[in-house]
């Protein structure tokens, strides 16, 4: 092959990401993140080129994933032939040549996350854990070859078209917001071999600089507003709300105040400043109400997920299939042996929420003497909350979601509305009660006496009948 296609292909982060290596750091270390970021040999954050290839490989139709990305497969005919087990593999002809960052300071940023005990509505006891991210903003570059006999190719042209459609997710925690990208823009160099000009470059030219003044430019986000859609809303909107009282959700980090006053919890924030309501707390939030609401209504074996005494997730109800599950470590199948299957993504997607137009006060808090009746000595503790902001629940999907896991997301929406649930610290002391905006309210309103319905319908046939039995009878 004498021709070389070169793709260069320029990313940036729309919001916090980057892939995690939990393996470079001692187990139960405090003093590094539970899941740090990938870095080279240099302590430089890094992306593999593995996990581009892999999203994009997700992007391509599924018919054509073999022969654009190549495929290590069971060969069923040679292992008739032969007697034995065969594999057969594949080679991709679209080589990931490497990539680079551009990080903007500060270079990384960290997450702390726990899961919440649904009878004390309180942290749960070693479930906090850490998450070093990439800020958004941070750009990224991939190179690819493609060997071709022509400097015309169709598969040129069909990998810089599916370059085109890409929606890149770069890294863990895709359905809680983390590693969210935009293609800024592709440019494509062609060295044929069989040319002096082409033969010179390639042999002295090396690295990112053989993609020079001569690749012409096949992909601008600028003109191509909006780039590859993204995935679309569960209710067709972004549903707005207002918080009524207060809202902190903590970012595990204090203030410091001069003298003997106590430190001041601080509020998780973005990459603006901007106080702000991670997915994962909506997913988290919601997750829980679903799963009462349902197990309530008595509709399926819906699991329990943080219970103490369970192995974690089911991964088979309609909750698992939706929200995504994980086992314990540990569990172990029925018949004794080590699961070989550790979980599945979910199909739903929930953002980070930042708060606007919320002011940002300190509440100081003071524990009661419970025999003196007044306040206990070196009880006083304070904390950043956010009062009266706005901000909008940005839910999305990927994958098919059952209609009985829909109706239970309005009625857990709807008791979000009405305060009946909170997000974020303090709910049962007055913190995280919300109110829907109107155009939100009156979505919920109408859609709440059909979510009702429809549990009524879907309970009224549950359990579903047992499909008939294939198996013939012996006579």
């Amino acid at each position: 092959m004498s021709v070389i296609h070169l793709l260069e292909a320029e990313l940036e982060l729309t919001g916090p990401g980057g892939v995690a290596a939990p393996e470079t750091h001692t187990v139960g270390s405090v003093l590094h993140p539970d899941l740090p970021l990938a870095r080279d040999g240099w302590g430089k954050p890094y992306v593999p080129g593995t996990s581009l290839a892999g999203s994009l490989r997700q992007q391509a139709p599924k018919d054509r994933r073999r022969a654009l990305f190549g495929d290590v497969f069971k060969d069923t005919d040679a292992s008739e032939r032969k007697g034995r087990e065969e594999t057969t593999a594949i080679a991709s002809p679209v080589r990931v040549l490497g990539t680079r960052l551009t990080v903007p300071e500060p270079s990384s940023m960290r997450r702390l996350r726990t899961a919440v005990d649904r009878h004390r509505a309180a942290a749960k006891a070693t479930t906090l854990h850490s998450r070093e991210l990439l800020p958004p903003g941070t750009e990224l570059t991939l190179w690819l070859r493609i060997d071709t006999e022509t400097t015309a190719s169709p598969v040129v042209d069909e990998v810089i078209e599916l370059l085109g459609r890409w929606r890149p997710r770069i890294g863990g925690g895709r359905t809680t917001g983390y590693g969210r990208a935009e293609l800024i823009t592709v440019r494509h160099r062609v060295i044929d071999l069989s040319t002096p000009d082409g033969l010179r470059h390639w042999l002295t030219v090396g690295g990112p600089s053989l993609v020079d003044d001569q690749a012409a430019l096949v992909y601008e986000r600028a003109r191509q507003a909006g780039g590859a859609p993204d995935e679309p809303y569960l209710f067709g909107r972004a549903l707005e709300f207002r918080i009524s009282d207060a809202l902190h959700v903590g970012s595990g980090t204090f203030a410091e105040r001069p003298g003997r006053r106590t430190d001041i919890a601080q509020i998780l924030r973005d990459h603006e400043d901007s106080p702000v309501v991670p997915g994962s707390t909506w997913k988290g939030v919601l997750r829980a109400r679903v799963e009462f609401i349902l197990q309530s209504v008595g509709i399926g074996d819906v699991c329990d997920s943080v219970r103490d005494d369970a192995s974690g997730s089911c991964g088979a109800c309609v909750v698992c299939a939706a929200f995504g599950w994980t086992e314990r470590p540990g569990t172990a199948a029925s018949d004794g042996e080590p699961s070989q299957t550790v979980g599945a993504r979910g199909h739903l997607l929930f953002a980070d929420s930042p708060i606007r137009d919320g002011n940002v006060r300190v509440r100081n808090h003071v524990a009661i003497d419970r025999v003196f009746g007044g306040a206990r000595d070196e009880a006083l503790y304070a904390e950043e909350v956010v009062e009266d902001g706005h901000l909008a629940l940005h839910l999305r999907h990927d994958g098919a979601v059952p209609d009985v896991l829909r109706a239970a997301l309005v009625l857990a929406l709807a008791d979000l509305a009405d305060g009946t649930i909170g997000v974020g610290g303090g709910t049962t002391r007055g913190y995280g009660t919300l109110a829907a905006h109107p155009t939100t309210s009156d979505w919920l309103t109408a859609e709440r006496t059909t979510a009702v319905q429809a549990l009524q319908a879907i309970r009224s046939d549950w359990p579903p009948a047992p499909a008939p039995s294939t198996e013939e009878v012996p006579a």
